[in-house]
């Protein structure tokens, strides 16, 4: 690399930088492995910002995003420190430097290109890093992976959901090397790291995972990271904003439009129009995606839980009776969707985004407590009725929107339930009302021109408008809109 005058340079600071940089790109070239793809992410701000404390780690800082967060550095690096001294001591490890840190210091070079981002720490200073968290996490995966399965209580979700999280990952080519160096001294014919594969995750997952993970033998050989490892893992597994009632927005601009009408003076009548204009427009393009769960349950249709090797791509419908995959919510189980969601939306190169849609279906059917209960041959774990409504209801604003020129897959499960749903008589009179509230938009809209100067017309047509709003309440009040058995 060609030498840059320091004079050219105006402080130390600059100086160092060109040090660094040009370590780190030696280091690097030096290094004859293929540059690999990009798999740990920092979450974007338009996420972030609503709900940060589900992004950033809150007990344990993994890798060289989190490891120096003031709050988690203070409360978990001593006992980072003491596993490390465990785990050497009962491995019979007696020089970690010429073992553990030379095993990561040689991958480092290639971690750094793991990242979304410029990584500013020298190779050294990541080594460390990388060999204390690295071992801190195998220690975790050993203890789940015991004879006798751990308990699982709300210490160790606290720990899973931070371990879990986008920005907390560590690649699992350094997990392999930190494996291999550990056991390079226990003798056999077969290289340690051919020992060492993605299943280490596999119970630590099945305890934390809100669905049933696919088989072994479909998860692939080699992944990117756990994230990685749980996010296929239940995708793969199969066999070979709240939204309120449209209508319920609708009547809530009532008891208003009718204050306004008793006014009637032209100044009112315009104010009025532009109310009126607003009311429709909400009634008309507010659109549910479908019913929530107790509304579709009072309507005749039946929840039930799918088999074990059957995920969230086995969803279906069969006229009245929906087929869902069992979701167990714990406490870590907000932290951990809104996660394996992000990582979803940030690796996909793909129109596919099944966990996304699945979560906008879930999102509809939960909205209150009866829906819950609607769904309780689908909804497991020890998460409370009310928590449970507010994930979902908290989710439903967050969920990155999907880019895809595709129908999305969960479309034809939305469809079909609409279809059934809206085919009893009772929401025919609703569906003409709304079809109704459309031509009179485009009415009031014509006529927008001429508010000033007729005034008593647009006042006649809002009297017309007040008679549907009426309408539309006596039927509700009468046949619950949807809400009763046909």
């Amino acid at each position: 690399m060609a030498s840059i005058d320091p004079s050219l340079l105006s402080n130390p600071k600059e100086q160092k930088w060109v040090d660094e940089t040009s370590k780190i790109l030696n280091h690097q070239l030096k290094t004859d492995i293929e540059i690999p793809s990009v798999t740990v992410f920092q979450v974007p701000e338009t996420m972030t910002t609503k709900k940060p404390e589900t992004y950033e780690p809150q007990q344990i800082g993994l890798g060289p995003i989190h490891h120096f967060q003031p709050r988690t550095y203070k409360k978990m690096e001593q006992k980072k420190l003491d596993v490390m001294r465990k785990v050497l001591k009962d491995n019979d490890i007696k020089d970690h430097e010429l073992t553990i840190l030379n095993n990561v210091e040689k991958v480092v070079p290639i971690i750094r290109s793991c990242y979304d981002m410029f990584l500013e720490h020298d190779d050294e200073h990541l080594t460390w890093v990388f060999a204390i968290d690295g071992l801190f996490l195998l220690n975790i995966f050993h203890n789940y992976n015991q004879p006798r399965l751990p308990e699982v209580g709300l210490k160790e979700r606290m720990i899973a959901q931070d371990v879990l999280m986008v920005e907390n990952q560590i690649p699992f080519m350094v997990l392999k090397e930190i494996y291999e160096a550990l056991h390079s001294s226990s003798g056999g014919s077969s290289s340690p790291s051919n020992n060492f594969s993605p299943s280490i995750f596999r119970i630590f997952c099945t305890f934390h995972s809100p669905f049933k993970l696919c088989s072994e033998r479909r998860v692939p050989s080699s992944v990117d990271h756990l994230l990685h490892y749980m996010y296929y893992s239940l995708v793969n597994n199969f066999y070979a904003e709240k939204i309120e009632c449209s209508l319920e927005v609708y009547l809530s601009y009532t008891n208003d439009c009718f204050e306004v009408l008793k006014k009637i003076p032209k100044d009112e009548i315009v104010k009025a129009y532009k109310k009126i204009i607003s009311i429709l427009e909400t009634f008309t393009q507010t659109k549910l995606i479908i019913p929530s769960a107790s509304n579709l349950h009072a309507a005749g249709f039946k929840f039930h839980n799918l088999e074990e090797h059957k995920g969230i791509l086995h969803t279906h419908v069969k006229e009245k009776e929906v087929y869902l995959p069992v979701v167990t919510l714990n406490k870590d189980s907000d932290v951990i969707l809104r996660n394996l969601v992000a990582y979803e939306s940030l690796t996909s190169n793909s129109n596919r985004f099944p966990l996304a849609e699945f979560m906008v279906l879930m999102c509809a059917l939960v909205v209150n407590v009866n829906d819950v209960k609607s769904l309780e041959n689908v909804i497991k774990g020890d998460l409370p009725a009310d928590e449970v409504v507010k994930l979902f209801t908290g989710m439903s604003g967050f969920i990155p929107a999907m880019k895809t020129t595709e129908k999305l897959y969960f479309q034809k499960t939305i469809d079909d339930i609409n279809r059934v749903y809206n085919s009893r008589r009772r929401m025919k009179p609703y569906l003409f009302l709304k079809k109704l509230a459309l031509w009179l938009l485009v009415g009031l809209k014509a006529i927008g021109g001429f508010v000033e100067s007729s005034w008593k017309i647009v006042a006649f047509i809002l009297s017309l408008v007040s008679v549907l709003t009426l309408s539309a309440q006596a039927y509700c009040e009468v046949f619950g809109c949807g809400k009763t058995k046909r």
